[in-house]
């Protein structure tokens, strides 16, 4: 089939293309692969007017053989879709600062993970994420002495007015205090 030339001129109020060649026109907008590709774009318009990325933290410190509370809250007028997770995690002796970050098994000074475990529950639904408690480390990075940078995945729809728990726990020495940060990256929904 062979489609003849035209120019497009800019969209209309009612949506639909004005062209040069009215058949070609009316081709397009009555050929259903088109349809669809158009009711696609425009759904995804739709979508994108609704939702923008955003990222919900959580920073503070645990003392040694303390479990504490924390808490992030999805505030009233939207929905949040959380795709991922981040933790990083520094330990330094409250003792004695100096040593922050503090040294990992070989010596060197590096991002720590070790004795620091958490619960994640959404309070609001009343779910549990983990099983108990779970090793910081195990989310933030393979390994111990790396930088907790890789975001796992993590995805979950929170509704407006939720409140996401983190219990956490310092396994550690009562003089040696965790400063940890958590990052929950996903996209804010809004709805009527």
């Amino acid at each position: 089939m062979n489609f003849p030339s035209y120019q497009q001129t800019p969209v209309m109020p009612q949506g639909r293309y004005t062209d040069q060649n009215p058949d070609l026109a009316n081709m397009i907008s009555d050929n259903p692969v088109f349809a669809s590709i158009a009711q696609q774009v425009q759904h995804e318009r739709d979508a994108q007017a609704m939702k923008y990325p955003y990222i919900y933290t959580l920073e503070d410190h645990v003392m040694g053989q303390v479990t504490a509370p924390f808490t992030i809250t999805i505030e009233q007028g939207t929905d949040f879709l959380c795709e991922k997770i981040a933790v990083s995690v520094f330990s330094y002796d409250a003792v004695n600062a100096s040593t922050f970050p503090i040294p990992n098994s070989l010596g060197v000074v590096a991002w720590a993970g070790r004795g620091l475990s958490m619960r994640i529950t959404d309070t609001r639904a009343g779910r549990d994420f983990t099983s108990g408690f779970l090793p910081f480390e195990l989310l933030g990075a393979p390994g111990y002495g790396l930088n907790f940078q890789n975001a796992q995945p993590f995805r979950m729809l929170f509704y407006r007015n939720s409140k996401i728990r983190f219990d956490i726990r310092n396994r550690d020495a009562a003089a040696r205090d965790h400063a940890f940060s958590i990052a929950l990256i996903g996209q804010k929904i809004v709805t009527p």
